[in-house]
């Protein structure tokens, strides 16, 4: 019998909750015949779901496969060889007790940020900075300059949150902010390290 191919990779996020019977299809996107595809898709891997992350590789879906449907199909993965795949969380938060996190989050956010300021003005003495600058502006020398020093505090907040692009969310801007390219990255580092882990579990 002539054997013909079929390409596969892995999918970027599992979409069931724990407990939830997995196939293939959940873990993997094929490009092959519509009957091939269909058989593969429905192939059983795990009858009581996943209850945490688990690590997939393309020899384990490729063996299952050919224990399925046999070996007159070559099977080819496309891009990672491998994935890590976790449950979606199905748990409802409260939410006052969401606002609550929100707001003390919020709270030590703001106070760490002022300190940190605070101790940062007072290393490179920015109240005599702020002198000699209204001195050269103004021609008077004050012990005080509130109006430079008014105008400073609100610089800082509008460049932070012109950098972190506040301004353009409300625009609904598409694009990605600083902010959330860090949080992609640190996501990819954590999904990185557990996949190793889980790899070194199997070895």
């Amino acid at each position: 019998m002539q054997s013909y191919k079929a390409y596969f990779q892995f999918k970027t996020c599992y979409q069931k909750s724990s407990g939830e019977k997995a196939h293939l299809g959940d873990f993997i996107e094929m490009t092959s015949t519509e009957e091939t595809k269909q058989k593969i898709n429905q192939i059983p891997i795990f009858p009581y779901g996943i209850n945490s992350p688990i690590r997939l590789t393309a020899i384990q879906i490729i063996t299952l496969i050919h224990q399925e449907l046999g070996y007159d199909i070559v099977i080819e993965p496309i891009g990672e060889s491998s994935a890590l795949f976790e449950p979606r969380q199905a748990t409802k938060q409260n939410p006052l007790s969401t606002v609550l996190r929100v707001i003390f989050s919020m709270l030590i956010l703001f106070f760490g940020s002022a300190l940190a300021i605070m101790y940062f003005h007072s290393d490179v003495n920015m109240t005599e900075a702020h002198q000699i600058t209204y001195y050269l502006i103004s021609g008077q020398k004050v012990d005080n300059p509130a109006l430079l020093s008014i105008a400073y505090s609100v610089g800082i907040g509008a460049g932070i949150a012109i950098y972190f692009e506040i301004f353009e969310k409300l625009k609904n801007k598409k694009n990605p902010g600083p902010l959330e390219l860090e949080m992609h990255q640190a996501d990819k580092e954590l999904q990185d390290y557990l996949k190793d882990q889980e790899g070194g579990k199997e070895n």
